[in-house]
C-alpha cells in the first residue's frame, strides 16, 4: 500500500500494477470506505436527468438545422446555419477551462444551479428569435455557456463517487443524452408542426426547468474524509508536461472533429435522398437509440478491459462506418442509411462517454480531475467549433456527399491512430486493461 502511495504522476500513468479504474486517491484511502450506495445512485440519477436535458437537446440540433434551412432562415446555406450548433459545442467544451476549476474549488451546486437558470433563460430567448444573429446570441452563445455550467459539475461529480465501476456509472449518466436524443427530435418536430417555432421552444424550456430542479438537488460531489487538499502549484502546467495526456487530448480533438457531423447533417442527408421531413428527422432518433446502447455497453466494457482500448475500437469502427455510408452513395439504400444511423450511434456513443474516463485513468489525484477534464475539452472545442462548418462547406450541394463523408471518416480514423499511441504510452503491454 505504501509503495502505491508514493507513485509519481509519470510512473502512475504507465504503472502495470494498477487496475483500470485505479487512481492515486485509491492509494491514499479515498475509496477505502464503501461509498453510500444509495446516495451514489441518486447522483447517477441526477446526472442522467441533466444529460437528458442538456446534451440530449444539443444532440438534436440537426432538427433545428433542417427547420432553419427550410423555414426560419430560408436562403442561408447549411454551413452558415451550422455555426449556431458549432458555437454551442465550442462553448460547451471550452467552458471546461472555467467550469472545471470552479467545480474543484466550490463544488457542484455552486456551478450547476446558476447554469440551470441560464439554460432555461437561453431557451426562452431563443423562442423570440427571428434572425440569424439573434440565434447566434441566444441558441449559440447563451445556450452553449449554460450547457458547460451543467456538463462539468455533472461529469466530475460522477468521477468522485466511483472508482471500480466508474466507466459504467459514466456510461449510465451520459446515456441520458441518448434518450434525450431519441425523444427530443420527435417532440420538437411535432411541436413545430402544431404550435410553431416560438411556442415549441418555450414548451421545451418549461420541460427542462421541471427536470433541472430535482437534478440540481441530486448532483453533489462526494465529500472527502479530511480537509480538501489544495490544488498543486503545477496543476495548470503539469498536463502540458504529461505526454500521455497530450496525445490523448490530440486523439479526442480529431475524433470530435468528425464525430458530431452526422448529428448535424443526417436529416439533411435523408432529405437529399428523397425521405420525408419526419422520416429524415427519425434518423436522429435511430442514431441516438444506438448511442444509448453504446454508452452503457462501452462504459461496462471499459471497466473490464480499459477505457483506452474501448475508445480505440469505437473510433475505428465509427470511421469505417462513415466509409460505408460513402460507398452507399453509389447505389443509395434506405436500409443502409438506417443501419448506418443505428451503428454509428452505437460506436460514437462509446466515444462520448469515455473521454472523461480516459482522462481520469491517467490523472494522479482526483482533486484536479475537473481541471484536467475541462482543459482537454477546451482544446477539443476548436475541433467542435470548426468541424460542422467545414463539413457544411464540403457539402457544396445536397447531391454530393463525398467530401463530407471522407472528412468524417478521415478524422475518426486519424483520431483512432493517436488513441493507439496514447494507450501504449500509458501501458506498453499488448493485453493490458488500460
Amino acid at each position: 500500500m505504501g509503495e502505491k502511495a508514493e507513485l509519481s504522476e509519470s510512473n502512475y500513468a504507465s504503472s502495470e500494477a494498477l487496475p483500470p479504474s485505479y487512481t492515486a486517491d485509491d492509494a491514499h484511502g479515498g475509496s477505502a470506505e464503501k461509498p453510500n450506495r444509495t446516495r451514489a445512485a441518486v447522483v447517477v440519477a441526477g446526472g442522467f436527468i441533466a444529460y437528458f436535458v442538456t446534451f440530449g437537446l444539443l444532440n438534436t440540433f440537426g432538427t433545428f438545422e433542417t427547420f432553419y434551412h427550410d423555414e426560419l432562415l430560408h436562403g442561408y446555406n447549411p454551413s452558415t446555419i451550422s455555426w449556431i450548433g458549432s458555437i454551442q459545442l465550442f462553448l460547451l467544451f471550452i467552458g471546461g477551462m472555467f467550469a472545471g476549476p470552479a467545480f474543484d474549488a466550490f463544488g457542484a451546486r455552486a456551478v450547476f444551479i446558476p447554469g440551470g437558470v441560464l439554460y432555461v433563460f437561453s431557451l426562452m430567448m431563443t423562442s423570440l428569435c427571428t434572425k440569424y444573429y439573434q440565434l447566434i446570441l441566444a441558441q449559440g452563445i447563451l445556450y452553449g455557456t449554460a450547457n458547460a455550467m451543467l456538463f462539468y459539475p455533472t461529469i466530475s461529480t460522477i468521477q468522485s463517487w466511483f472508482s471500480h465501476h466508474r466507466g459504467l456509472a459514466t456510461g449510465i449518466v451520459i446515456s441520458g443524452s441518448s434518450i434525450g436524443g431519441i425523444v427530443w427530435p420527435i417532440i420538437i418536430q411535432k411541436l413545430f408542426n402544431t404550435i410553431g417555432f416560438a411556442w415549441a421552444v418555450r414548451t421545451v424550456g418549461f420541460i427542462c426547468l421541471a427536470l433541472l430542479i430535482p437534478a440540481s438537488w441530486f448532483i453533489v460531489e462526494k465529500k472527502s474524509a479530511g480537509p480538501k487538499p489544495p490544488l498543486p502549484k503545477d496543476a495548470f502546467s503539469a498536463p502540458f508536461k504529461d505526454g500521455t495526456y497530450l496525445v490523448t487530448t490530440a486523439a479526442f480533438f480529431f475524433i470530435f472533429w468528425g464525430m458530431f457531423l452526422p448529428f448535424y447533417y443526417l436529416p439533411t442527408y435523408g432529405l437529399s435522398h428523397g425521405m420525408s421531413k419526419d422520416g429524415a428527422n427519425y434518423l436522429l432518433a435511430y442514431l441516438n437509440a444506438g448511442s444509448f446502447v453504446g454508452r452503457l455497453f462501452s462504459g461496462y466494457m471499459a471497466d473490464k478491459i480499459g477505457p483506452f482500448n474501448i475508445s480505440i475500437f469505437c473510433s475505428l469502427v465509427a470511421g469505417v462506418l462513415a466509409l460505408g455510408l460513402y460507398a452507399n452513395q453509389e447505389e443509395y439504400s434506405l436500409a443502409g442509411t438506417v443501419t448506418f444511423s443505428v451503428l454509428f450511434g452505437l460506436f460514437s456513443g462509446g466515444l462520448i462517454s469515455l473521454q472523461a474516463t480516459c482522462v481520469t485513468r491517467i490523472t494522479p489525484t482526483l482533486n484536479v480531475i475537473g481541471l484536467r477534464i475541462g482543459l482537454m475539452l477546451a482544446i477539443c472545442s476548436i475541433g467542435a467549433l470548426t468541424g460542422a462548418p467545414l463539413g457544411g462547406a464540403l457539402l457544396s450541394d445536397r447531391s454530393d456527399w463525398d467530401g463530407f463523408l471522407g472528412f468524417t471518416a478521415a478524422s475518426l480514423l486519424f483520431g483512432a491512430l493517436l488513441a493507439i499511441w496514447a494507450r501504449f504510452k500509458g501501458d506498453k503491454r499488448l493485453m493490458a486493461a488500460f
